[in-house]
């Protein structure tokens, strides 16, 4: 019923979805790590890099056609192991983040469809487990070599973005408000300022896990009069609203916007906009430092 040229592309789709997958959280492990901590199983933080680098490993061999009877019964393994600690998460800690694709995922898909897709997923495992003829356990030079020159680089990044994500912006200059007048922004449609107080507005996402640990430093920016007024705008789904405000508390007023009108103001979560004499003068556009750290650097000073 099954050749081998249907199992070899059966290897090859899951090979795609493991790699693909597993760059997603190399490029932010830090995220993925707070998502594992989210999912109520904060012990397993540690692996995330560890997690992320196995599934790039699996990916290649089953895109390579290494042993595809072996590593595909190791990705069953994983996949059955990342499906149940997902249903965990949802049905226990009301999480619909199944985090597969990591930065790389920017829709919500509803957690059904994580499901049928991994069901799906593990029955093509299993078939190309059981059907798939047994070979040498010899690989060819060229796909180790291969192997070795993709893993290496990637294995580096994961250990940078565990604590640091890789594409994160920290350049304010370049941002279109910088060193505007609010009212000629799109900002003031959304908060009225006056010339003589300070302001903060954080944008942010209900879902974003950079924007999570952003928050206690967002609070003592309030709790400490280090600006006058302090303004949340978000977007996400209702339920991710939630779970943010049952977790966090939010003691600052939040505005909520959809997706695509949150993108003409940002497009980075979170973006802080520090606002003196109705003047945009700081913009962040990464993790918020604290008050302390900000007024050390003196940018509250900005003129």
């Amino acid at each position: 019923m099954f050749d081998k040229k249907i199992l070899n592309a059966y290897s090859i789709i899951i090979g795609l979805f493991f790699f693909i997958s597993g760059v997603g959280k190399v490029f932010d492990t830090a995220a993925f790590s707070d998502l594992i901590y989210l999912y109520g199983l904060g012990y397993f933080m540690l692996l995330s890099p560890l997690i992320a680098v196995t599934e790039l490993l699996l990916g290649l061999f089953l895109i390579l056609l290494v042993n595809p009877k072996r590593y595909s019964f190791f990705s069953s393994v994983i996949l059955i192991c990342f499906t149940i600690c997902f249903a965990y998460a949802h049905f226990v800690n009301g999480i619909n983040d199944c985090g597969c694709f990591g930065t790389l995922q920017h829709s919500n898909i509803p957690p059904i469809f994580s499901f049928i897709r991994n069901f799906i997923l593990l029955g093509m495992l299993l078939i190309v487990w059981i059907k798939y003829p047994k070979e040498d356990n010899a690989t060819t030079k060229w796909k180790t070599n291969l192997v070795l020159l993709v893993i290496c680089p990637l294995i580096f990044i994961s250990g940078f973005t565990f604590r640091m994500p890789l594409f994160l912006k920290n350049n304010s200059e370049k941002h279109k408000f910088q060193n505007q007048n609010i009212r000629n922004t799109e900002l003031s449609q959304y908060i009225k300022t006056s010339s003589d107080s300070t302001y903060l507005i954080f944008c942010f996402s209900y879902a974003c896990p950079h924007c999570w640990n952003s928050i206690e430093n967002l609070r003592q920016f309030k709790t400490s009069n280090t600006v006058d007024t302090v303004v949340g705008i978000a977007t996400g789904e209702v339920s991710d609203k939630l779970y943010f405000v049952q977790k966090f508390r939010p003691n600052f007023s939040i505005k909520d916007l959809p997706l695509d009108t949150m993108s003409k103001l940002v497009d980075v979560f979170p973006t802080a906009f520090y606002i003196k004499h109705d003047t945009i003068k700081v913009i962040i556009q990464s993790v918020l430092p604290s008050p302390i750290t900000f007024s050390k650097y003196d940018l509250l000073n900005s003129k």
